[in-house]
């Protein structure tokens, strides 16, 4: 038996463990996970046995590939809020912080401000419960020290203003590109070249609840700039760098359908017909990059992530 990776757990099935039942199998090799636990990883599409869902009985053979990706790190960063349910701490989601800024990972699932459905509940709810001058902070008193935001689906770093000098700092840095903001995507398709820029014009879509690119020539809408460097090609899908050099509403997911490379797990931004059914369990965009300049010290500061534990999760799906 060969174990060969660590984010998620993988094997190859050699002679000692060929007729092992696979619960049997992994509870041998999970040793802190009961065996009931791992029952529901197999039977919740957690587990794969050469690229496909098995049974929890299934008897391994020589040669069979297992892959596992434990249903805490899937869910791992995932925070969908149900009416009543409980909200996440701030704490859990600062990763640094000074007296004139915060910069968080947000989870998919919590919006960063209020809307007109959703007047609480929000990231806006957490600033204020951790530092109530920050309502002070900002040009829209419904989105206080909101300097850029990240789409509720959208996973990955923010940077929050807790002064007006750092807000406008920070804001003339993202409106100048002196800041950078890189993101990880999984799109479906093949995306033209290894590296590119998407210049279309971004505005309302007249038909469908959702932001629409125009072709070039067209002065409908706002400008908008895209650049992406491809960083692995699969058969049916692509896992790209994405970095925005502007900052309109859905920017990337709307570019992205442009190319006719829409998001996995987007249901908004979708093509009824892709090459190949992804089942994703979050919709598969992930800020994992952010620079700035600290307003008071002019010190450059530069923020990373490791890509969530779905986009392994998908990667074993394209290669099995």
């Amino acid at each position: 038996m060969t174990h060969l990776g660590t984010d998620a757990q993988h094997w190859i099935i050699t002679d000692d463990s060929v007729g092992d039942r696979l619960d049997v199998f992994l509870t041998a090799n999970l040793l802190d996970i009961t065996r009931s636990a791992l029952k529901n990883s197999i039977k919740n599409g957690h587990v794969m046995v050469n690229g496909k869902k098995p049974t929890v009985h299934r008897f391994l053979k020589e040669g069979d590939r297992v892959d596992y990706v434990p249903l805490a790190e899937v869910k791992k960063n995932v925070f969908v809020p149900k009416d009543g349910g409980p909200m996440p701490k701030l704490e859990d989601l600062i990763i640094a912080e000074t007296a004139d800024w915060i910069v968080i990972d947000k989870p998919t699932g919590l919006l960063v401000h209020p809307d007109a459905k959703h007047p609480t509940g929000t990231l806006v709810d957490l600033l204020m419960a951790h530092d109530s001058k920050i309502a002070k902070v900002g040009e829209d008193p419904s989105r206080p020290g909101i300097v850029h935001r990240l789409d509720r689906e959208v996973s990955g770093l923010m940077v929050i203003a807790k002064t007006q000098q750092a807000f406008d700092s920070l804001k003339t840095q993202f409106s100048s590109r002196t800041s950078q903001k890189h993101y990880l995507a999984f799109v479906y398709g093949a995306l033209p070249a290894e590296e590119s820029d998407i210049k279309f014009r971004i505005a309302r879509s007249s038909s469908k609840p959702r932001m629409a690119s125009r072709p070039s020539g067209e002065e409908e809408g706002k400008a908008a700039w895209t650049h992406y460097i491809v960083k692995e090609r699969f058969t049916g899908a692509t896992l790209a760098d994405i970095e925005i050099l502007s900052g309109r509403t859905h920017q990337i997911r709307a570019h992205m359908l442009a190319m006719r490379c829409p998001i996995i797990g987007d249901s908004l931004y979708s093509l009824k017909n892709v090459d190949r059914n992804i089942k994703a369990p979050r919709l598969m965009l992930q800020s994992t990059s952010l620079s700035f300049k600290d307003p008071s010290t002019g010190e450059e500061k530069h923020f990373t992530l490791e890509p969530d534990p779905a986009f392994e999760q998908v990667k074993i799906m394209l290669t099995t």
